[in-house]
This record gives C-alpha cells, structure tokens and sequence, in this order.
C-alpha cells in the first residue's frame, strides 16, 4: 500500500515543488501543535466536581484551614485549664569579665580590681490556668556560677577567690484576680465562640462553593446545547436562503425578502460563534473552579435530581430552625458582645489582684582562699502575700463611655440575633415553597421534553418520506432543543435550592 500525504500519493508528492510543498508542511505543524496542545478530557460528575472543589483545590483547603485554626486555638486553651503549659528555657554560659577603678567588697579604698564571671542558667516552668480564674505558675531552676575576684581581706594583696555555685530551687507563684473577671475565662468563651462562629462559616462557605460549581458543571452542559441550537437555527437559516433563492429565480419573492434571509443566515452563523466562544469560556470557568490546567477540560454527564423532599421532612426542617447557621452566628456574636460588655463594665469597678509566691533551693558553695578552702550547704525559702486594690474616682466621665459603647454594642448584636430568629422559620418555609414550585416545573418541563421528542420523531420520518420540508423538520429539533435547554435551566435552580438549603443548616 502506496503512502498517501492529504491527498497525495508518495509519487505525486515527490514530484511536487519546494513552493507547494510548503504550506501542506505548515497545515501539517499546525494540526500537529493543536493536538498536542489541547488538555485532558475528565469525565466527572456533578456530585464528583463539588467533591474535588471542597477537598483538593486551594479554596477549599482555605475553608477548612480557617475553621480548623479557630477550632485548635480554643481546644490549646481549653487543654489549658486541666494541663499545664510546660516550656524549658535556658542559656549558654554567659562570660563576664570586668576590670574597673572601684571599691569592692570589704576594702575602704578604691583600686583596680579585676572580676572574670562564669554562668549558667535553665529552668523548667509549667503554667497552669485555674477555673477561678487566676493563674499558677512553678518553675524548677538550675544555676550554675564559677566567680573569680580579689580577695579582700588583705589590703594591697593579689591573691583571688574563687567562687563555685551549685543550685536548684523551685519557685510557686499565684497570680489571682479579685471583683472582676477573669481574663482567662474571658478568652477562653471568646475562643469557644470564635470556633462555633467558624464552623457555620465553613459550611456557609462550603455552600457557596458547592453552588458556584454547580452553576459552573450546569452552564457547561446548558452551552452545548445552545451550540446544537446555534448549529440547527444556522441550518435552517440556509435551507431558507435555498428556498428564497429558487422563489427569487421563479419570480415568486421579491429580492428585498431574499436578503433578508441572507441577513438572518449571517447573524445564525454569528450566534453559532457567539455560542462556541460561550461554551469555552464556561468550561475555563469549571476549570478555574477546580484547580485544572487551563488546556483541560471537564466532561459534564447530565445530573439526576435527588427524591423530593417529603411532608415530614419539610416540617422537621422548619421545626430546626434553632439549628440555621445564620442563627448560630448571630447568637454566638451576642454572646461575645455581652460578655464583653460585662467586662468593660467590671473593669471601672473596684478591683483587685492577690499575689502569691514561695520558693526553697538547695545548692552548694565552694569557696577556694589561696590558703584554705570552705565548702557550704545552702538550704533557702520565702514566701510572700500581697493584696492590690483599685478604686476608680474620677476619669473624666471615659470609664462610662466605654462602658456605654460596649453596651450599646450588646445590644445591637441582640437585636441582630432576634431579627436572624423571627426570619430563620419564614425563610425556611419560603425556601421550600420555591423547591416544591421548582420540582412540579422539573416535572412539566420533562413531560414537554417527551412531546418535543415525539414530535422531532415524527418529524424526521416525514422529512424522510419528503412529505415536509427540511425547514419544518429542523423547528421540531430545534424546539426539542429549546425544552431540553429550559430544562437544564430549572435543573440548575432545583439543584442551586437544595445546596443552599442543605447548608443552611449545621450538620448533626
């Protein structure tokens, strides 16, 4: 078998000049360049894409990352009030040498004395929140210190000392808040707060990513069929310019109404790009909403939709409406304005702290003489109490106002959650009124869609047998197109409700 080139056999292509040869090189590259750079085709599904939009694409991730901090910030304070923060510190021998014109120790007269200085210190410090709201801090300590200085006992002598320190002791300090609340508690609700506030906004945000990609799976799907209407309405826009130009050449039409056809075959073919460029740019957007190369592209199957919602659902549904995320965020704003508003308030009232500290070491000294050497045990305690009261006078009237805004504050996150409760239950109930309404027209729309396509049946055998024209067969497939695309349509809402009906609510 002879190879053949576009059309050519091998001899006749050998025969051809560089000039002709050129441009089927250059169609050759083209095609070559345009198939290697079009992108992968994913067949996936509708419920498959909003899984790949929450779980593998960065905004997704964004979703849970932000929820998750707000969730792991109030579990470390949480975990605070039963365990202890533990941290180890410490330093590398610190060297210090200081050779200055003073008094030292036990001389009455200034002179140059030289001091070299070897230290070391570590200690290991738990900190423990209490429920009372006040905070216990203990620390186990480690020092070490190996000192050289003069040894003054003899006056002009140029003997030295030296010093060696050996000491561990543990030190219990309380620090508790008196006629006011705790800050730590305070904190501690804020963050539980914040975390409850997160999680509806995850699945708020969840929602409108999972409607957003389904607007997107749904507008690719719709777009082809628009294509197939664009193509068909083209279609049908030149068999009626064949029509006119035969009835043109017959006398029968006017060359007025032939170019009208011609115009309207034009602007057929214009939608048809118009509806191609549609189709592209929808599926970049899908793309873009699901982290793909901008070369690949998503293969949209037409989705079911889910069993309708029966009676005893729905009344469950509005009986939750405790459960809406809107409710849960308003109440939990109110919470925290509240609480805030009680601390400002506390704040400019009379207030305390009680400190509480006792600490005891054991170490050893010893202590080299350039005559004898002295080696003591060290055994030290102590303790201490101190009570802090504050009583606010006069502050230029700015404690009240503080408080007063916080209050003010209060108060407008309060009547925010009563406005979230009184509309909670009508939106519900309104929300699927519109589901019910959606799902009845699902229902007419497919039943039109089953007449269109008996009709586009008959149609076609009719055209076949040359009983109709070409233009009438393609208005029956134009108009089961028309239905199929009304369908998609309403698809697309229904499923829209349900998303966003689903995420109105926090999960059990």
């Amino acid at each position: 078998m002879r190879a053949r080139h576009f059309g050519y056999s091998a001899s006749s292509w050998g025969r051809l000049d560089g000039a002709r040869r050129r441009p089927i090189v250059i169609a050759c590259a083209v095609l070559a360049m345009a198939s290697a750079g079009r992108g992968a085709e994913l067949a996936m599904t509708l419920d498959e894409a909003m899984a790949a939009a929450l779980e593998k694409t960065a905004r997704g991730r964004i979703i849970r990352g932000q929820a998750e901090v707000a969730v792991q910030q109030y579990q470390a304070k949480s975990i605070n009030f039963k365990v202890p923060e533990v941290s180890i510190n410490g330093s590398v021998p610190a060297f210090d040498v200081d050779e200055s014109y003073r008094f030292f120790g036990g001389a009455n007269t200034k002179q140059l004395y030289s001091t070299r200085d070897v230290s070391f210190n570590s200690f290991i410090e738990l900190k423990q929140s209490l429920i009372t709201g006040g905070v216990l801090t203990g620390t186990a300590n480690l020092n070490a210190d190996d000192s050289r200085y003069p040894d003054t006992r003899v006056i002009g002598g140029e003997n030295f000392v030296n010093e060696a320190l050996r000491r561990g002791f543990f030190d219990f300090r309380l620090d508790q808040p008196l006629f006011r609340p705790s800050d730590g508690k305070k904190l501690l609700h804020d963050l539980q707060d914040d975390r409850d506030i997160a999680e509806a906004t995850q699945r708020q945000r969840e929602g409108a990513l999972r409607r957003e990609v389904t607007t997107a799976y749904m507008g690719v799907l719709r777009f082809l069929v628009k294509q197939e209407l664009a193509n068909d309405r083209l279609q049908m826009a030149r068999a009626q310019v064949r029509v006119d130009s035969l009835k043109l050449q017959d006398g029968i039409i006017s060359e007025e109404i032939w170019l009208q056809s011609e115009a309207k075959s034009l602007d057929a073919e214009l939608a048809r790009e118009d509806a191609e460029v549609d189709a592209r740019e929808q599926e970049r957007q899908l793309s873009a909403l699901l982290d793909l190369e901008s070369s690949d592209t998503v293969q949209p199957s037409e989705p079911q939709p889910p069993p309708h919602f029966e009676d005893a659902t729905e009344q469950r549904l509005v009986a939750e409406w405790e459960r809406t995320v809107a409710v849960r965020q308003a109440d939990r704003g109110y919470r925290k304005a509240q609480r805030q508003a009680n601390f400002a308030a506390a704040s400019h009232r009379i207030s305390g702290d009680l400190q509480a500290h006792y600490a005891f070491g054991r170490g050893n000294v010893e202590t080299t003489f350039f005559n004898e050497e002295i080696d003591d045990d060290i055994d030290t305690q102590g303790w201490g109490l101190l009570l802090r009261v504050r009583i606010p006078v006069w502050d230029g009237g700015a404690g009240r106002a503080a408080v007063k805004a916080a209050r003010f504050q209060s108060e407008q996150a309060r009547l925010e959650y009563e406005q979230q409760v009184k509309n909670a239950r009508a939106e519900i109930v309104n929300q699927l009124n519109d589901l019910d309404v959606s799902y009845r027209r699902l229902d007419i729309i497919r039943r039109q869609i089953e007449l269109a396509a008996n009709r586009q049946t008959i149609a076609e055998s009719r055209f076949k047998d040359g009983q109709i024209s070409e233009i009438k067969f393609l208005e029956s497939r134009i108009f089961h197109r028309e239905q199929r695309d009304r369908y998609l349509e309403e698809l697309d809402r229904y499923l829209g409700l349900r998303i966003e009906l689903e995420h109105r609510f926090l999960p059990l």
